[in-house]
C-alpha cells in the first residue's frame, strides 16, 4: 500500500517539473519583447520554482519509499540526477531573483538574462533526462 501511495504522490509531483520545461523557451520569446513582460514571466516562475523546491524534497522521500534495490545502477543514476536537479534548481532560482532585481532597477542586464537562460536550459535538460531514466526501463 505504501508503494502505491508513494508512486501516486511521485507522479503528481512530476507535474511541477513538467511546468518548468518550457521556461528557457519562454525566456527567449518574452526576453525579446518589453522588459515588463519578462518581469511578469519571472515573477510567475519564481513561485513555480519555489514550489519545485518543495516538490524536490517530496519526490525524494516518496522515491526512497519505493526503492527496492538500493545499490542498482538505476537507483544510483536517479540519485545523481536528482542531486544535479537540486543544484540547477537552486542556481536557476538565484538567477531569477537577480534578474528580477536588475529589471526592477530599470537595468535590462542582457548578461544576467543570458545566464538565466543557460541555467534554465540546463535545468530543463536535466528534468528531461530524469524523466527518460525513469520511463525508458518500462520500454526496454
Amino acid at each position: 500500500m505504501d508503494y502505491i501511495v508513494s508512486y501516486g504522490i511521485h507522479v503528481l509531483i512530476a507535474v511541477v517539473f513538467f511546468i518548468i520545461i518550457p521556461f528557457p523557451i519562454l525566456i527567449k520569446g518574452v526576453g525579446s519583447l518589453e522588459p515588463s513582460k519578462l518581469v511578469v514571466l519571472l515573477k510567475i516562475y519564481r513561485r513555480i520554482i519555489s514550489v519545485a523546491h518543495i516538490a524536490l524534497i517530496i519526490s525524494f522521500v516518496s522515491g526512497l519509499i519505493m526503492i527496492q534495490n538500493w545499490l542498482s545502477l538505476w537507483t544510483i543514476s536517479v540519485f545523481l540526477i536528482w542531486l544535479g536537479l537540486g543544484v540547477l534548481l537552486g542556481f536557476t532560482a538565484k538567477k531569477v531573483r537577480l534578474s528580477l532585481a536588475s529589471l526592477g532597477n530599470q537595468q535590462h542586464n542582457e548578461e544576467e538574462i543570458q545566464s538565466l537562460f543557460v541555467f534554465s536550459l540546463l535545468l530543463t535538460l536535466t528534468i528531461i533526462i530524469m524523466f527518460a531514466v525513469k520511463i525508458l526501463p518500462y520500454f526496454i
